[in-house]
Formats: structure tokens, C-alpha cells, sequence
């Protein structure tokens, strides 16, 4: 499957939210729920205009990922930029449940990252996973990430506290 990567932008809003709408309660089994509010159509899009103004500013990068047909089917992020000796940022992604499993993440990070590198100047792109997520761990594994750290009981989803893996590529 072909796919592409494509800077948040006002008109491809409707399409994000429809997307997290569509695919939030598959999300919240494996992550912190982002709460009701945020699915609010008016403060999503005062979100959305917020995260515009932050990329006008270099502060992140959020892309859509879409396939061959224009489909929107996951999100690829750089965010927590920090300018220093490396240049670096944050690295999030996600797929919707009915696109998962197809390989996609795994592009979209490659793609990602040779836009990150390349585009945004990063020498260093960090990512993190629940212990649990082995199939985002693959990912980034696939991608030349490597592990840096594990940090327990990081984060608590559904009531239960899960480790988090830590990793990194540098350019």
C-alpha cells in the first residue's frame, strides 16, 4: 500500500476529527483517554488552530497520513522540539483500527523521519511505547530506533500502570 504524509492544515481538520471520533474508543484501550471535551467539535477545531499557530512557529509537526486513495488513515506527530547542541523532537503516530496491522506505520515513521532529518533539521528523534506494544516497538525497531531506556509504571491506562520503552534514532 502507497501512502503519503501531509502537514496539519485547516482543511484537513474535518478529516482528523471525524478520524479520532471514529477510532476513539480503540485508542482509549491502549492509551489515556483525551477526555470528552476534546471531542467537542468547537474546542477540537480551536485545538487544531492552536497546533497550526505552534507549526507556524517550528514548535511541532503534525501530518495525516493518508493512502493511495486519499484516505485518511493515521496521524504521524513531531512535537517536545529542542533546539540545543542536537536539534531534536518527540515522535507520535497512530493508526485507525481498520488500518492497522497493513504496514503503515512503519512507512509513515520512514517517511516521517526523512522529513524530520531533512526538512526540520532534527539530529535526534526520540519515541516512546508501553512495554506492551510490541507492534509499535517493531515500528520503531524497523525504523533503526534503538532502545535508550524503560521506565516503569509510567503511565496509567484503564486503571492499570504500564511501563514505557524509550527510544531514539540520531541522524
Amino acid at each position: 500500500m502507497k501512502i503519503m504524509i501531509e502537514l496539519l492544515n485547516i482543511q484537513n481538520a474535518q478529516d482528523i476529527y471525524d478520524f479520532e471520533i471514529k477510532n476513539r474508543a480503540y485508542f482509549e484501550e491502549s492509551l489515556p483517554s483525551r477526555g470528552d471535551e476534546y471531542y467537542k467539535f468547537e474546542v477540537f477545531n480551536k485545538i487544531i488552530r492552536e497546533l497550526i499557530d505552534e507549526q507556524n512557529r517550528g514548535e511541532c509537526f503534525m501530518y495525516v497520513i493518508r493512502d493511495e486513495v486519499g484516505k485518511m488513515v493515521g496521524r504521524v506527530n513531531f512535537f517536545s522540539i529542542r533546539d540545543g547542541e542536537v536539534k531534536s523532537a518527540e515522535l507520535g503516530y497512530r493508526i485507525g483500527k481498520d488500518d492497522n496491522d497493513k504496514g503503515i506505520a512503519t512507512k509513515a515513521v520512514r517517511i516521517a523521519l526523512k522529513v524530520g532529518f531533512e526538512e526540520h533539521k532534527f539530529g535526534r528523534v526520540d519515541a516512546g511505547t508501553s512495554s506492551e506494544n510490541v507492534a509499535s516497538q517493531r515500528v520503531l525497531e524497523k525504523n533503526g530506533f534503538v532502545l535508550v531506556e524503560k521506565v516503569e509504571n509510567y503511565i496509567e491506562v484503564n486503571g492499570k500502570w504500564m511501563d514505557s520503552l524509550n527510544f531514539a534514532k540520531s541522524l
